[in-house]
């Protein structure tokens, strides 16, 4: 390690969206991050990637801080960054034209303010905001709705923290680079070329390079 530069331990909690599901190179966006940290900023970060694949907020609320506390070590400086959102707005239940949310919006709101509240005295920390999924039928239309809702209220909650929150929902919906690769993946997960977007965007993002000191 060079001498002066620190490296972080950056712990990324989530979903599939956070695994990387369907990534030809594996990994997902945080992986990403790390290889540009180290190639670009000389940085010998350590990227804990801990998505689980369809969990919602309940089950990232059950284990985060346990998992965080296991990687924690004085020597190093920790940054916490969560992405969650899009199995909250799955449907749970379909009734014919009714469907149901996994988490309702009220639940999701409690549980990403008890995360990010938490996790905000705990070590600096990050948020990524949902993706949209494929913009298509009247599911996908109805999930994007949905995750709509649930930005607005987890960029509320972020400004409540003052914690960096970035703000994907409407970019990935509007975003062609992004659709076409949710297009060659399966609608809600994307091919390599979608975690190289979104790696893309937060590398670039004032949030990441003000904690990262970039």
């Amino acid at each position: 390690m060079a001498e002066g530069v620190i490296g972080h331990r950056i712990c990324c909690f989530g979903d599939s969206l956070v695994n990387g599901v369907r990534d030809g190179d594996k990994g997902g966006w945080p992986i990403r991050l790390g290889r540009r940290l180290l190639d670009e900023a000389k940085r010998e970060t350590t990227i804990y990637n801990l998505g689980i694949r369809a969990e919602t907020s309940e089950g990232l609320k059950a284990r985060w801080k346990f998992e965080a506390e296991l990687r924690m070590v004085p020597e190093f400086p920790t940054v916490l960054m969560f992405s969650f959102g899009v199995n909250d707005a799955n449907h749970a239940e379909d009734r014919g034209e009714e469907t149901t949310m996994r988490v309702s919006p009220a639940k999701s709101a409690a549980n990403a303010a008890e995360i990010i509240g938490e996790a905000s005295k705990l070590a600096p920390t990050l948020w990524i905001g949902p993706q949209a999924v494929i913009d298509g039928g009247k599911s996908s239309k109805e999930i994007n709705e949905r995750l709509e809702g649930l930005n607005q209220i987890y960029a509320e909650t972020a400004r409540g923290f003052d914690v960096p929150y970035l703000d994907l929902h409407a970019t990935t919906l509007a975003d062609q680079d992004w659709q076409r690769a949710l297009r060659r993946g399966d609608g809600y997960h994307p091919d390599r070329a979608g975690y190289d977007r979104i790696a893309e965007l937060i590398w670039n993002w004032d949030g990441w390079k003000r904690t990262l000191g970039l």
